[in-house]
């Protein structure tokens, strides 16, 4: 029996421009956000993207959100030039391991409704959001989608965090008051 109510999705394949999904949606919509987290090995400064690693800094530090990002130590030009960014942000904190390979964006919101998270192939790179054949689930904090959004939160901002593998290169230096 079909029901013609409709109902409100928690969860949605994105089968292009992954990232591009996960930073217009941090981006475009107008809630107020208590801390955001992107592991990912691979990170540049999408200086030729919609929004690039600039546009997340100064998001970050105009709005006093406590960022947490978790990556690869930087081998090649592009990647040191993306760390450059985010180093020397007082509301950043970087953390190199060495043994990531997983890809999870979070935004946790004031309001729980509000909170969102992508993860699945896609590095935070302009090859990985122009180019590359990714697949992605972004997950909204409604229904069923709330607990699996606070499980991705604490397997980005503890877990991984706390590994003896996570090497803490900058801390967060400021406080929201």
């Amino acid at each position: 029996m079909e029901s013609n109510i409709p109902t409100k999705r928690f969860a949605e394949i994105v089968y292009e421009r992954t990232v591009e999904r996960f930073l217009l949606r941090l981006f475009l919509r107008d809630a107020k956000l208590r801390a955001i987290c992107v592991v990912s090995p691979f990170i540049s400064s999408l200086a030729e993207a919609r929004f690039s690693l600039r546009h997340l800094r100064e998001k970050v530090e105009r709005e006093r959100v406590p960022t947490y990002v978790v990556t690869r130590e930087p081998k090649e030009d592009y990647q040191a030039e993306a760390m450059r960014e985010l180093l020397g942000s007082p509301w950043i904190e970087v953390r190199y391991n060495p043994f990531i390979h997983a890809k999870l964006y979070v935004a946790c919101a004031e309001r729980d409704p509000d909170s969102f998270a992508l993860f699945g192939s896609g590095n935070l790179t302009g090859r990985s959001i122009e180019s590359n054949a990714e697949l992605a689930m972004l997950v909204y904090s409604e229904g069923p989608g709330r607990e699996i959004l606070r499980d991705l939160h604490y397997w980005a901002s503890v877990r991984v965090r706390t590994q003896p593998e996570s090497r803490l290169i900058q801390g967060i230096k400021s406080q929201r008051r």
